[in-house]
């Protein structure tokens, strides 16, 4: 038995009271009417964000991005019609860049190449031009067979092919 039972009896009664109240005052409340009668700035202007943004987990942010979405909505031509590809170009180091690869060697040999083939193609026109003018010119002063007095070929072929034999 408690020491005092009407206080404990008055208390229970409070208790009692207290909640019946509050109950009775919670459903007597009209909410939307209360948020009508709120103003936003001003408890926005009370508001510490960099204590809000604190609180945030950005990790828990970025896991609930859905990534696919956000491509989604990018849209790509603005995003390259953004880009200054002239400035870019600008920031290039050409020599650099040529020096790090082998693009130069590449390049030389690629032009020697060439070069090369154009000579042997020239070389080979020539000497068919010299056959075909000889042919002509054969035919037109009526020899078919050697004339006397002209030499076999190019004196230093002529030297190789009797030291071969």
């Amino acid at each position: 038995m408690s020491p005092n039972p009407i206080g404990t009896r008055a208390e229970q009664l409070a208790q009692a009271l207290a909640e019946r109240i509050v109950t009775l005052v919670l459903e007597a409340i009209d909410v939307d009417a209360l948020i009508d009668r709120i103003d936003v700035d001003k408890v926005i202007s009370r508001v510490d964000v960099e204590k809000v943004i604190d609180r945030v987990d950005v990790e828990k942010v970025i896991d609930r991005v859905d990534v696919e979405k956000v491509i989604d909505r990018v849209d790509v031509q603005k995003v390259i019609d953004r880009v200054d590809v002239n400035a870019i170009v600008d920031k290039i180091d050409i020599d650099a860049l040529v020096e790090q690869t082998e693009l130069g060697s590449i390049i030389a040999r690629s032009t020697t190449g060439v070069l090369t083939e154009i000579l042997d193609v020239i070389r080979a026109q020539g000497v068919g031009l010299d056959d075909f003018i000889l042919r002509w010119g054969n035919r037109l002063i009526g020899r078919g067979g050697r004339v006397a007095g002209w030499p076999e070929g190019p004196p230093l072929l002529i030297e190789r092919k009797a030291a071969a034999r």
